[in-house]
């Protein structure tokens, strides 16, 4: 598999790449699920340049990090009329926690919590009669968007390299999460950058065109940043992102009740799935 080490060589393909993908995606009512991230905002960019009749929908707790930068890149984008925001309360958020955490067969919090994410913006779509939903994800594994990977770049362009190929490996498991969850409010989804034919062009982009070091300073995401250039504000196309658990104030949330049963959050979950082999074991 010949690398791509030419950045505008690397631009040109990946642009083709994820407009082709997004395009393969859309058909009927189509929903992005909106975080004001590149990610998403890059989705809904292109997913809008060819339908301007979708629909956005951003989900949080009340002022939360996510609501607020998605209500910005909507903005931003041309698209604040077709954005609805999903607020959700630590109430909504505890009733997603007992369909949520036997939908995906785990209790770990992180997952949890980006379950429920999914779980309330695609309850959302759903309420709003959308069937079919884009997302973002996967550009953080594929193009080197996690902070971790800031202490892998600095040892060298091997260690990134096997940090991304394992996280990739990993991506299966987390779109089977992801859909799973969907599946319970009868919402499809399309994860246009996890198509195959743009993880292939990943795959071949140089780790080092991936992600930047001036000083002290790390740019990640770097060549999906630039490609974004050619479809969003400067100021969106180079924005830092929360992670969506994070963001959306939903981890917050988990941490709250567990300390409130003083237990931590993996202990506060785990009930939930010893309720439901109880619930099996009696039936």
């Amino acid at each position: 598999m010949e690398s791509i080490i030419d950045e505008s060589e690397a631009i040109s393909k990946l642009r083709v790449g994820i407009t082709d993908a997004v395009r393969s995606c859309m058909r009927g009512h189509t929903g992005i699920a909106l975080s004001g991230g590149i990610d998403s905002s890059l989705v809904a960019a292109i997913a809008g340049s060819i339908n301007p009749d979708i629909e956005l929908y951003a989900v949080g707790m009340r002022g939360s990090h996510d609501v607020k930068h998605a209500q910005q890149a909507a903005a931003l984008l041309g698209l604040g009329d077709r954005l609805h925001v999903c607020e959700c309360t630590e109430a909504e958020i505890e009733s997603a926690i007992p369909r949520v955490v036997p939908a995906i067969q785990t209790a770990n919090p992180v997952s949890v919590g980006i379950g429920i994410c999914m779980y309330l913006v695609s309850q959302c779509a759903h309420a709003d009669g959308t069937g079919l939903l884009l997302t973002g994800q996967g550009a953080d594994e594929l193009f080197a968007g996690y902070k971790r990977y800031e202490q892998a770049y600095d040892s060298g362009a091997l260690e990134l390299d096997r940090e991304l190929e394992k996280d990739m490996h990993a991506l299966p498991d987390q779109i089977k999460r992801d859909v799973a969850v969907a599946e319970l409010n009868c919402v499809e989804l399309c994860l246009p950058i996890c198509n195959r034919d743009v993880v292939d062009i990943a795959r071949r982009i140089d780790s080092k065109l991936k992600m930047k070091r001036v000083g002290d300073e790390y740019t990640r995401k770097y060549i999906l940043r630039k490609v974004s250039e050619d479809y969003l504000p400067l100021e969106l196309a180079w924005a830092p992102k929360k992670a969506a658990q994070y963001g959306t104030g939903v981890q917050n949330a988990l941490r709250r009740m567990a300390r409130r049963q003083g237990v931590g959050q993996a202990e506060f979950l785990r009930q939930y799935q010893v309720s439901v082999s109880s619930d099996l074991r009696t039936a």
